[in-house]
């Protein structure tokens, strides 16, 4: 049961990271999100006993994330009114990175069949199939330095391509954190193309 300390403090475990994450794309401040991050446990602890649903604690969780995003903002730039098109803009990533990752997963697999040979096959084995580097330079016959340099040559390329196909936004790391896919024939083969037409 969620109503109990113990109960708030597995929710932390729990979730601390990820929504760390969520506020962290959207507000640039270290020090802001770590209020903002306590400000939602102390919501989550003040407001549990409301939650009727055990089942929907995940969506509860996120939309009090969302709702101290939006004050913080409306806080920060002294605006009562913070209309929903702000709003919208503040939250426009989906609110899981996971499920945002394996969007962008599914429209890299489909762009790596552009690339030549030797930095397709290095991507496909290293990002894809999880193997190291160095066993692939084995296998490939080739030296560690020669199969970091088609690593990082074809995440070049991929790159390029992918910004070939979508508009995209990054954060202060250089990590995607929101995209729209641009309607070019080469790109309706990626798996994002069957999410926008959904």
């Amino acid at each position: 049961m969620v109503s109990t300390t113990s109960g708030v403090k597995a929710v932390w475990q729990e979730f601390h990271q990820r929504l760390r994450g969520f506020i962290t794309q959207r507000v640039n401040n270290p020090a802001d999100v770590d209020d903002i991050l306590q400000e939602v446990f102390v919501r989550i602890y003040q407001r549990v006993t409301t939650l009727r649903d055990t089942e929907r604690l995940e969506s509860w969780i996120f939309q009090i994330t969302r709702n101290a995003i939006i004050d913080y903002y409306r806080k920060a730039y002294h605006q009562p009114e913070f209309t929903t098109e702000d709003a919208l803009e503040v939250l426009a990533i989906d609110e899981d990175p996971v499920v945002f990752n394996q969007q962008m997963a599914a429209c890299l697999r489909p762009l790596l069949e552009h690339l030549p040979e030797p930095y397709r096959k290095a991507l496909q084995l290293a990002e894809f199939e999880g193997r190291t580097q160095k066993a692939i330079a084995q296998e490939l016959g080739i030296s560690l330095s020669g199969m970091k340099s088609r690593v990082q040559r074809g995440r070049q390329k991929l790159k390029e391509l992918l910004q070939t196909c979508c508009q995209l936004q990054m954060d202060a790391v250089g990590n995607v954190i929101e995209y729209e896919m641009k309607d070019i024939p080469m790109c309706r083969s990626c798996g994002l193309a069957e999410l926008v037409d959904d």
